[in-house]
């Protein structure tokens, strides 16, 4: 019997993958189709009743474990409570399929070898080698689209958009300067919002956001430095524009509060998880998890610097950014939301006369140029200069924009409420 060696280090039976992803189906019915495609039955070896019960149940009810053990008599009960009580955890699921797949094909080829071998005639032997082969594909294939149908689905869309030239747009917020300039945040793409600090980044989001949710979006944070109670309060006194750190410290008048207990029902239905030291897999699992059981527009990371991830051989200063911007830009794609990670800026940027940030001063500016798909940073006049004429002016200076052009939008910041608004306003 063949073997398979866990994430432990630990060797188990060649049938423990096989449970694993059948128990993962059962405990969470919604991983199903995100992986169905990429499954056979032949897959399942002798687990693959399970599996055609399995599919058999979501196609006639809707997958679930009541109605997989319905279906199953006392020994098949038993068998079914094991394969569950073996799911451990999502983050698996995709290196187990890898490995069943290659496993199948591995005694696919050997079954062709075995007949060309025992065939006398070599023409024949070539010729059934030639056959059983020509309809093989290699375990890495069978996840992306046909290219004709993503070929017609594009066709229709470029149809749709000639129809309704609104529907060319991506996420609009609603502030005037920064859609006519984005043509609304796309699906797929990661973006990066860079300044130094207090320069206005996480009002900046939260501002979008809150706008993005009120219009129907489903928009998710990953807080990485601020839990979520401090978001509350820049939050809702965004939404009031009062004073943040009155509000925040209780000094304003009790009929604010009272508003505010009303108003928090608007930040009902955002997702903000505060969970700290997490990697960009847990991110991108996390991902895929909510656009599975509630669907997902819009995501933050704040910020890309605080996002962990595990050192490899030979790694440099930006080994780390480089690998944790792949992997979110990957997950924009997988979840089709738009991905925006906040970044820190390199304190060299205060020594120079125009302290605006460029590309190259992101901390990790290497990793972060060659994935972004857009980057925006960020400045005030008067952060550094108090006498400024452009009081309250939050510049967003966009200095890369893969499918758009580049250049500069003015908004207005409030310091006090934490509001971003047009300018025009």
């Amino acid at each position: 019997m063949s073997k398979y060696t866990n994430n432990n280090g630990l060797e188990t039976s060649r049938n423990e993958p096989r449970a694993e992803i059948l128990g993962g189906f059962l405990s969470d019915p919604s991983l199903l189709d995100e992986y169905r495609q990429q499954l056979t039955p032949e897959m399942f070896a002798e687990y693959r009743w399970l599996y055609n019960l399995i599919l058999e149940v979501a196609d006639s009810e809707g997958l679930t474990f009541r109605g997989v053990s319905s279906r199953c008599d006392l020994y098949q009960i038993q068998t079914l409570h094991q394969v569950k009580a073996s799911f451990f955890s999502e983050r698996r699921l995709p290196d187990l399929i890898t490995h069943i797949k290659k496993e199948n094909l591995s005694l696919v080829i050997k079954n062709i070898a075995r007949q060309a071998l025992e065939t006398d005639d070599p023409d024949e032997a070539l010729r059934l080698l030639q056959q059983e082969t020509y309809t093989l594909s290699s375990t890495e294939s069978g996840t992306e689209k046909d290219f004709d149908q993503e070929l017609d689905e594009w066709a229709a869309e470029v149809m749709e958009i000639a129809d309704d030239p609104s529907k060319a747009y991506g996420m609009m917020t609603g502030l005037g300067e920064l859609d006519r300039f984005t043509m609304g945040f796309q699906r797929t793409d990661f973006s990066v919002i860079g300044a130094r600090t207090s320069m206005g980044k996480t009002a900046f989001v939260i501002e979008l956001m809150l706008r993005l949710h009120k219009a129907g979006y489903k928009v998710a944070m990953y807080s990485l430095e601020m839990g979520r109670k401090q978001l509350f309060y820049r939050m809702i006194a965004s939404l009031m524009q009062v004073d943040f750190e009155m509000f925040k410290s209780g000094k304003l008048a009790k009929t604010h509060y009272e508003t505010a207990m009303k108003r928090k029902e608007e930040l009902r239905g955002l997702v903000i998880n505060d969970t700290r030291g997490v990697t960009a897999d847990y991110i991108s699992d996390d991902m895929r998890r909510l656009k599975r059981t509630q669907g997902l527009d819009f995501v933050v990371v704040d910020y890309i610097q605080d996002v962990h991830e595990p050192g490899e051989t030979n790694d440099n200063s930006g080994s780390a950014i480089s690998r944790i911007c792949r992997k979110l830009r990957k997950a924009a794609k997988i979840s089709d939301c738009h991905v925006m990670g906040l970044s820190q800026v390199v304190r060299d940027v205060e020594k120079r006369q125009d302290k605006r940030p460029l590309n190259s001063d992101l901390s990790g500016s290497t990793g972060i140029e060659t994935s972004a798909d857009v980057i925006a940073l960020l400045y005030r006049d008067d952060y550094y200069n108090p006498d400024t004429d452009r009081k309250g002016i939050l510049e967003v200076n966009f200095t890369k924009q893969r499918n758009g052009k580049t250049g500069k939008v003015e908004l207005y910041y409030d310091r006090t409420t934490q509001k971003i608004s047009s300018l025009s306003r």
